[in-house]
């Protein structure tokens, strides 16, 4: 499976609700030493107060805004000899949210249906696709962390899942589950990572409160990866410097179907809280065999200052790639800037600018072809050399209770869109180049 065979569209569930989520926490006691009389001898103190669990491992690679600081897990001192161990479920934890929204669109949400899926929304479009009410996510993440091991299981449902995977993957068994995999730290330094995980290029994740933006952006959903299969590597050679590297079957494949798998890998640098930046290649040993190039040779960048309350994250993807039996290079490529001020802990608000092209019109907006052109005299498809897409996107960001472990969270939005070509459609159902959506999303999480 490759990326560009999973892009299709879906409709949209409406419904909403809350979930609650819960912590564990480590169980311990503390022995207070009596006073013995003056006659007595001390009576000997036994502590027996263990100390609490490391933390899970959090692969949040992105400087996003809102996202939760990358833990290291540190050694758990030894039981001494009659000290009380830690029960065996102080280990894990638990976390949950729900995401929904209302969407007000400029379109008749009347979009063609495209090899036979029904119509959802564009293709650079992530997972806020239809008029009226929605849910997105419902999530839950369960954690296992001891000294050296363990595991991380994310678990997805709602409409958003097939639009992450653009498909029905009820036959693999992992149509609500979005990352699975084990963790083993043979070192301080080193943490490796076995089964499936999400990406780590971009600036944006699939969990809406983590990112400037209620709306995932164009650069996140067509021209990134969203997910692994294979081993991944972490080395911390420092708190400024670490390195990330992967060897997976592809981008967003189960298995692989390539002859050889994807390398990847990643540079970190974080001299210090006020700037970080990641540096990451992922490339295919041969190219696969389909009819486009995928993610032969992906680039990406993303930078994050913060200034006080101030924060911006920029983030420059850029694919050179080959059809298969085609000599030319091609090429899709974008950048996108998103800068965010928190006024007080309970208001604040972000911007995000994209430009997007693509050399060949077959990968960001013309993939399909599915921009019909109703003046063509044989009824066919917008088929330009070269798409191109400009994205204006204003969030508010409100808390109205904070201080509590579960947040809720109410992001009013709006986004404006220009394409090169008409490829959007208006209330008449008539080609369009603009675009406009209004978005009201609503999460309530107990994840950082």
């Amino acid at each position: 499976m490759t990326r560009s065979s999973f892009r299709s569209f879906h409709t949209a569930v409406v419904t909403s609700g809350l979930t609650a989520a819960f912590t564990s926490v480590a169980l311990g006691q503390e022995a207070v030493p009596a006073v013995p009389p003056p006659e007595a001898p001390a009576p000997v103190v036994v502590e027996t107060a263990p100390p609490p669990p490391p933390p899970a491992v959090v692969y949040q690679t992105a400087p996003v805004v809102a996202a939760p600081p990358e833990v290291s897990q540190k050694d758990t001192p030894a039981v001494e000899e009659g000290e009380e161990e830690a029960p065996w479920y102080s280990g894990f934890t638990l976390g949950g949210f729900v995401d929904a929204y209302a969407a007000l669109r400029s379109d008749n949400n009347t979009r063609p249906n495209f090899g036979g899926v029904p119509a959802g929304g564009y293709y650079h479009e992530a997972y806020v696709q239809a008029d009226g009410f929605s849910l997105a996510f419902a999530g839950v993440d369960v954690n296992y962390a001891t000294e050296k091991f363990g595991a991380t299981i994310s678990l997805r449902f709602g409409p958003g899942t097939n639009r992450f995977y653009a498909a029905n993957m009820s036959d693999f068994g992992i149509e609500n589950m979005t990352q699975a995999f084990l963790t083993y730290k043979p070192t301080d330094k080193l943490t490796l990572d076995l089964g499936q995980f999400g990406t780590i290029y971009g600036a944006e994740v699939l969990e809406s409160w983590r990112n400037v933006n209620y709306s995932r952006g164009a650069l996140y959903y067509a021209m990134q990866p969203f997910w692994h299969t294979g081993l991944r590597a972490k080395y911390q050679f420092s708190d400024a410097f670490a390195v990330n590297a992967m060897v997976v079957n592809g981008v967003n494949n189960l298995y692989e179907n390539n002859k050889s798998p994807s390398l990847g890998i990643q540079a970190l640098l974080t001299p210090s809280d006020a700037f970080s930046f990641a540096l990451g290649y992922l490339g295919a040993l041969n190219p696969r065999d389909d009819s486009n190039g995928t993610f032969q040779n992906f680039f990406d960048a993303v930078a994050t200052v913060t200034a006080g309350n101030f924060k911006v994250v920029a983030n420059a993807d850029l694919n050179l790639y080959q059809n298969a039996g085609d000599s030319d290079t091609h090429n899709f490529w974008g950048v996108s800037i998103a800068p965010a001020y928190a006024f007080t802990e309970s208001f604040g608000v972000g911007l995000r600018y994209e430009h997007l092209q693509d050399s060949a019109n077959q990968w960001l907006m013309a993939r399909n072809k599915i921009a019909y052109d109703s003046e063509n005299e044989n009824n066919g498809f917008i088929a330009a050399n070269k798409s191109v897409l400009n994205t204006l996107t204003a969030t508010l960001d409100i808390k109205p209770v904070p201080g509590y472990a579960a947040n809720f969270i109410l992001r009013p939005e709006f986004r404006y869109e220009i394409a090169g070509d008409n490829y959007f459609y208006n209330k008449d159902n008539e080609l369009s180049k603009n675009f406009w959506s209004v978005h009201l999303g609503a999460v309530v999480t107990s994840m950082p």
